[in-house]
């Protein structure tokens, strides 16, 4: 019996675009009632928990949906050996983004 790896990668992707839709509204609202805040304020507001665990979603979410969205291009567009290097790459790009975010929210958390 076949695998239908495309169906779950379809709704992976719409679950995590659907995902974010809160995620970027709040991260915007958050941006904007910064608008002339020092930098302490914006810092302070990031590390509150609540908003660190948010931002740290965001990323991680947004990674993933970068993932499964370079992958369908790829597949769709990249014939030969490149198709497997651009496919690590893609994995690589999007585990350093996690990483990164949740680095510079550790620090901004905990460590800032």
């Amino acid at each position: 019996m076949a695998q239908h790896k495309g169906t779950s990668t379809f709704i992976l992707q719409r679950a995590t675009a659907a995902l974010m839709i809160p995620l970027v509204l709040w991260f915007l609202i958050g941006m904007v009632s910064h608008l002339g805040a020092d930098f302490e304020a914006a810092r302070a507001w990031a590390a509150h928990p609540l908003n660190a665990i948010l931002l740290a979603l965001l990323f991680v979410i947004g990674a993933i949906h970068m993932r499964i969205g370079m992958a369908e291009i790829i597949a769709d567009y990249i014939h030969g050996g490149l198709k497997g290097v651009l496919s690590a790459l893609n994995w690589i790009v999007a585990l350093a983004v996690i990483a990164g975010a949740a680095w510079a929210v550790y620090t901004i958390s905990f460590a800032g």
